[in-house]
């Protein structure tokens, strides 16, 4: 169904009549005066970011809220500022419903499709209901509740939305924003008095399966049930047809049904497809519409319409996963909903175009974490071609207690029966790394002593894994697994049909090599278990680039060497039915964040959808399309220097590694036209050259060809010569920027390239004496830098330092010190002077006291170099230890 179009700042509410629906979630009624209507509402919304009183009653005055339109979130922005935590409490929403005449005799629904996380409903100041759940969708019956006022037709819808934490409301605690408001579409639904039920945990009211099928037959069954709002009995025809992509019917399905006055009942129908099946699958996603009629006397009444794909499937402890009867590998990612400045705000061509950016980067396999998502993701998985994953929001640690169990088993219902039709479901995941944290909510590596609280998550993962197996016993139960070994211990491991594990070697601790004997490992304990790997990576950023990377330094180098460990070990593992990278894009994390604050960075593209180098490495390896990506794009600006040059040479070229991801056979490398050699890509299609960049822009182009199709790609790299004698007066000193403590360069945006660290050298520059200190990541403490959009630049500093030297020649020259204190918290502890040449320029700095903990200060000062002299920093400790972040010396004209 097309959704709500934006148009000059408001969203128009498109009336829609017999319009053909998706697998689930909103579902059309037939052409007609008796059909089905629906429409949006998210136009034109009161917005009262308090929680006030009496405000959902009429004659409230609202006309000073804000105006706003949905999707709508108070959070798309408080995240993400220098302010601890975000807003989360409770907020209003008013709107006013005009409805037409036309409506008078039908039922009248409300249908939201998310509100995060409380909602309570009033119409007209009375109460329609409450939902609890940030995630599903719910709708409300409002027929007694509304007016058709022909002097004033007018209905004040109100909600009240909250995003409190409360215990016995999953998530409890997230490494993601809990978004709040009304941050999907609202629309009003108008059927018959008899109808398809509306109020079946918002499902489209039909359930549609295959209880036999194969490669030569399939038969088809649907479920539904009927709602009789007369106060007179009914009888009727239930009439269920199942059309190809033609338009052509192959099935027709049949049932009476005696419904009596205010009462519901359900029926069942089934039976053969015409002709052999078309088979969905991810290289042939092929879809066929069923619609289901309620008719009266040959009128009818109702119809809802949803998609169905047909296939079978099957998990193997050993072989892996089977689709149709046939090994498929499932190489896939995750996803989470929000985008930068909007939020979980999201319209929908955003959720449709981050599908096909997943699905263009030749996965075949999306985990959607850690929630339900949009009604559009799963339609859009459903046509290109996408096996999925999806799950509740039960992460880190539960609440033992009823509510919070009867909460999540709500939940759990609500998404398997509003998602049901969607073939790209194939898992329903009912948790998260539920060991990651204590009972009490708190990080930890131990459950000692917690025999109590184990068996309470057992109990409850069982409970939960009961309610998947009786609400869809045709999919699979699954979980995800931080890797320690409590699931194991308690059993909770056991419980599910599938098990997924989270795993970063080489990132939050370890080294690569030990991903896959983890696996091994555990496939030889427990060799009837179907494992899969649901998350591994690690984060980039793109302004952060070494020759040298190392773990944790967030360099789109160190996260290109990771994926293509990870993908060498699991190309090796054919038991693993599937794995998924974290994440396809960058995302809120409001109590960590990495070198951008309160993001999490390990996505294959930005928080707003550019894509990193490494989104080519995954092209390359799983996409049947031919692929050739020179992997620096996110590396356009760089330094360096030739040490064997002599002086008086001038400036030379300086070789540093160029990366090429392709799928060809070969691929040809070219540095202003000039060929660089030919190479074949190796396992993980990737070919490496060694270019000789000259000192400004470098013209990069890789060539390849398969078949009779000729491939390219050009980049443009700007590289700045620095001579390894600062006072060479063939390469006249301009200007030299260092990222203290750091083995990576960083770009700012000016495209100035702070260079990583270096001891000095006599005739060049670095420091004198020290330690370098760089977060270590593994505490999951945030790294924010206050004052400051550089934060990398700070986040690596050097300790104990006495001096910083540059041996420019004689001249005037300004000179810049960055420094913040991120590991002192209490004035006093760190005290020092600073003296640039004969001039002190701090005395008794402390940088707590005076400019507050983890705040970035910067102090420039101009200098005169005399003679041989060059620039020289002194550090004079009187308490603790001095420290510098970075460093910056610019000639002056």
């Amino acid at each position: 169904m097309p959704k709500a179009k934006r148009m000059r700042g408001a969203t128009i509410g498109i009336v829609l009549i017999g319009v053909f629906l998706g697998g689930g979630g909103i579902a059309q009624g037939a052409p007609g005066e008796t059909g089905r209507i629906c429409y949006t509402i998210n136009d034109l919304w009161r917005f009262l970011p308090e929680g006030r009183s009496y405000v959902h009653v009429l004659g409230h005055d609202d006309s000073r809220w804000e105006e706003v339109n949905l999707p709508h979130t108070w959070n798309a922005l408080d995240p993400f500022d220098e302010e601890p935590g975000y807003r989360r409490g409770k907020s209003w929403y008013r709107k006013e419903l005009f409805l037409p005449d036309a409506l008078r005799g039908k039922q009248i629904f409300l249908y939201f499709e998310g509100v995060h996380q409380v909602a309570d409903v009033y119409v007209n100041g009375k109460p329609a209901g409450r939902h609890k759940g940030g995630y599903t969708a719910f709708a409300f019956d409002i027929t007694d509740l509304v007016q058709f006022d022909r002097e004033r037709n007018a209905n004040l819808i109100a909600v009240r939305v909250d995003n409190s934490h409360d215990p016995e409301i999953p998530p409890l605690d997230i490494g993601y924003a809990h978004y709040g408001g009304i941050y999907r579409d609202v629309w009003l639904m108008a059927t018959d008095p008899v109808h398809l039920d509306v109020l079946d945990h918002a499902s489209p009211g039909i359930y549609v399966d295959t209880p036999e099928v194969s490669g030569e037959r399939a038969t088809v069954r649907v479920r539904g049930t009927v709602v009789n709002d007369r106060e007179a009995d009914c009888e009727l025809q239930i009439v269920s047809t199942v059309w190809d992509a033609e338009g052509m019917a192959v099935a027709r399905l049949e049932s009476s049904l005696h419904v009596p006055a205010r009462q519901s009942k359900a029926f069942t129908h089934e039976g053969a497809l015409a002709g052999r099946p078309q088979l969905w699958s991810p290289e042939h996603p092929y879809l066929y519409r069923v619609s289901s009629v309620v008719q009266e006397a040959g009128r009818s009444l109702d119809e809802v319409c949803v998609r169905l794909g047909v296939r079978w499937f099957e998990f193997d402890p050993d072989r892996g996963f089977f689709l149709n009867g046939e090994h498929l590998a499932l190489r896939g990612t995750n996803r989470h909903q929000d985008y930068w400045g909007l939020g979980s705000a999201v319209p929908n061509w955003v959720h449709r175009r981050d599908v096909e950016w997943v699905k263009g980067m030749g996965v075949n396999f999306l985990r959607l974490a850690h929630y339900p998502q949009d009604p559009v993701v799963l339609d859009t998985a459903d046509e290109l071609g996408l096996i999925l994953w999806e799950e509740i929001p039960v992460v880190n640690y539960i609440t033992v207690s009823e509510a919070f169990t009867e909460n999540c088993k709500t939940m759990l219902r609500e998404m398997i029966r509003q998602h049901y039709n969607h073939p790209s479901v194939v898992l329903w995941g009912i948790m998260n790394e539920v060991f990651l944290h204590s009972r009490q909510g708190e990080r930890t590596y131990s459950f000692e002593g917690e025999e109590e609280y184990l068996a309470a998550v057992a109990e409850f993962s069982r409970q939960l894994d009961q309610v998947v197996r009786r609400e869809d016993p045709a999919r699979v139960s699954a979980m995800a697994l931080h890797g320690g070994d409590i699931y194991n211990q308690s059993g909770v491991a056991d419980i599910t049909q599938v098990v997924g594990w989270n795993l970063y070697h080489g990132w939050y601790f370890g080294s690569f090599d030990g991903f896959g004997p983890f696996l091994d490992k555990q496939h030889e304990l427990y060799p009837k278990r179907c494992q899969i790997v649901s998350e591994y990576g690690g984060g980039s950023d793109s302004r952060l680039h070494s020759l040298q990377p190392d773990r944790f330094d967030f360099t789109a180098e160190w996260q290109r060497l990771y994926h293509e460990s990870h993908l060498r070990q699991i190309e090796a593992r054919p038991y693993l039915a599937a794995t998924a990278i974290w994440n396809q894009f960058d995302f809120s994390q409001p109590r960590v964040g990495e070198s951008i604050p309160h993001v999490n960075q390990k996505g294959m593209l930005t928080f707003d959808r550019k894509p990193k180098d490494v989104y080519s490495l995954y092209q390359a390896n799983l996409s049947r399309e031919p692929v050739l990506h020179i992997a620096s794009r996110e590396w356009s600006h760089r330094t360096g220097t030739n040490p064997d040059a002599p002086a008086g040479a001038g400036r030379q070229p300086v070789e540093q590694p160029v990366q090429v991801y392709s799928n060809l056979d070969e691929v040809e490398l070219f540095l202003a036209g000039r060929s660089l050699g030919v190479k074949k890509p190796d396992e993980v299609c990737s070919a490496i050259w060694q270019v000789p960049f000259r000192d400004g822009w470098n013209i990069l182009e890789a060539r390849g060809q398969r078949g009779e199709e000729r491939l390219s790609d050009r980049v443009e790299v700007h590289f700045t010569y620095r001579a390894p004698t600062l006072a060479d007066p063939s390469v006249p000193f301009a200007e030299l920027a260092v990222n203290v403590g750091s083995n990576a360069q960083f770009i700012d945006a000016g495209h100035l390239v702070w260079e990583a660290d270096q001891a000095y050298l006599p005739g060049g520059w670095g420091y004198v004496g020290g330690h370098t200190r760089q977060y270590d990541g593994s505490n999951r403490k945030s790294l924010e830098i206050f004052g400051t959009d550089e934060d990398p630049l700070y986040q690596t500093y050097r300790e104990g330092l006495e001096a910083y030297r540059f041996d420019v020649p004689a001249g005037y020259y300004e000179v810049e010190l960055r420094l913040a204190d991120y590991p002192l918290e209490k004035p006093g502890q760190r005290v020092f002077h600073i003296d640039v040449g004969a001039q002190r320029l701090l005395e008794n700095l402390d940088l707590v006291r005076d400019y507050g903990p983890r705040h970035a200060a910067v102090r420039t000062v101009r200098t005169r170099a005399h003679g041989n002299e060059g620039v020289v920093i002194r550090f004079e400790r009187v308490s603790g230890e001095p420290i510098l972040s970075a460093i910056r010396v610019r000639k002056l004209q």
